[in-house]
């Protein structure tokens, strides 16, 4: 997500677990920051309170907790803070059923692709699709000040956000 975020011009802060005051970095003022994908692995380590109103919020996270009321017996949680963080995010992934869905159809495909190469069976490379076609028949303009606007088309094109 980082280099896809770059390639489309974007600036890309990286923090990781342990960076000190995690909030600033999400919600500092001088700094847009529209978008936020999360793959800490530390349930709710993102608040609601950290994110920027109107914000694309991807969640990443899969923390499971045991739940004795689930049927399966474990509850997942994801790396912020869904409810509070739903009241302020233009767009957010839910845990489970937000990033998932697009995780397992693309190892599928990856795996079908390497089945044919193993196997000597030549398909034309067809990319999934191009930043422009992801955002909904809107190109992405590199200069475009407002970044969430392009992502939020591009992710709902994808059809895996629930607000």
């Amino acid at each position: 997500m980082h280099d896809l975020l770059l390639w489309a011009h974007g600036t890309v802060t990286t923090c990781h677990s342990r960076t000190p005051d995690l909030g600033y970095h999400i919600r500092q003022a001088d700094v847009v920051v529209d978008v936020v994908v999360v793959a800490a692995g530390k349930k709710e380590l993102v608040k609601g309170d950290m994110i920027k109103p109107g914000a694309v919020v991807i969640d990443c996270g899969i923390n499971p907790e045991p739940d004795a009321t689930k049927k399966s017996g474990v509850k997942l949680w994801g790396d912020v803070e869904y409810g509070a963080a739903k009241e302020v995010a233009g767009y957010i992934t839910p845990v489970p059923g937000g990033v998932g869905p697009m995780t397992v159809a693309l190892l599928m495909r990856n795996t079908v692709t390497s089945a044919k190469r193993m196997n000597g069976i030549s398909t034309p490379h067809k990319p999934i699709r191009s930043y422009s076609t992801m955002t909904a028949g809107v190109p992405f303009s590199p200069s475009a000040r407002n970044f969430s606007t392009a992502a939020s088309l591009g992710l709902r094109a994808l059809r895996f956000l629930k607000k």
